[in-house]
């Protein structure tokens, strides 16, 4: 049988990652024997179980550390899928949203157009784009390719959409589980 994974939330109850169930269990049965593993068990799974020789243990759904730990001190780290979550996986020339798979990202100005001595594969040089438009602009600017940006690239600030929570929520659609609803529902809206 394949078990539920679990939801770590920060001390304030905000979420801050999902861990496997074996994990969870082994974490349950820490703090269930008062072995100081500074996590509270918040929720169970309704519907999942481990059935042991003499008993029957549940699966922690949602647990809670007792100590409170920054997520948002840091830079958001340029990458790819960085670009297509600040961009909310939209193409910036022809404003439809695409699957991670149809997506590539663009060079506003084209490397070899590129004057500064910085790197044109940056922040502000690179959107996402799907692959239609990115092939129609080729190695043009949006200006000579008469293809307007929707938005200007910027630096992002880190939020709760670059954690990976964010993104394995995102990849998990519609299968979060009932027990998580209450504290990833901002997040799923957003």
């Amino acid at each position: 049988m394949k078990h539920k994974d679990c939801l770590v939330l920060n001390s304030d109850y905000s979420p801050m990652g999902i861990i496997d169930w074996r994990k969870a269990m082994i974490l349950a049965f820490r703090h269930k024997n008062k072995d100081l593993t500074k996590i509270e068990i918040i929720e169970y799974h309704n519907d999942d179980c481990v059935i042991g020789i003499n008993n029957r243990l549940e699966v922690p759904a949602v647990i809670k550390t007792t100590r409170y730990f920054r997520l948002f001190n840091s830079d958001v780290n340029f990458s790819r899928k960085n670009v297509f979550i600040r961009d909310n996986f939209i193409c910036q020339y022809c404003n439809k949203k695409f699957p991670i798979n149809k997506l590539t990202y663009d060079h506003v100005v084209p490397k070899s157009k590129w004057k500064s001595n910085s790197t044109p594969t940056s922040w502000t040089n690179i959107v996402t784009s799907c692959l239609l438009c990115n092939l129609k602009k080729g190695n043009k600017t949006p200006e000579q390719a008469n293809m307007p940006l929707k938005k200007l690239p910027e630096i992002p600030k880190k939020t709760w959409k670059y954690l990976p929570l964010a993104y394995q929520l995102h990849t998990i659609g519609c299968m979060i589980p009932k027990e998580w609803q209450t504290y990833v529902g901002d997040i799923v809206d957003n």
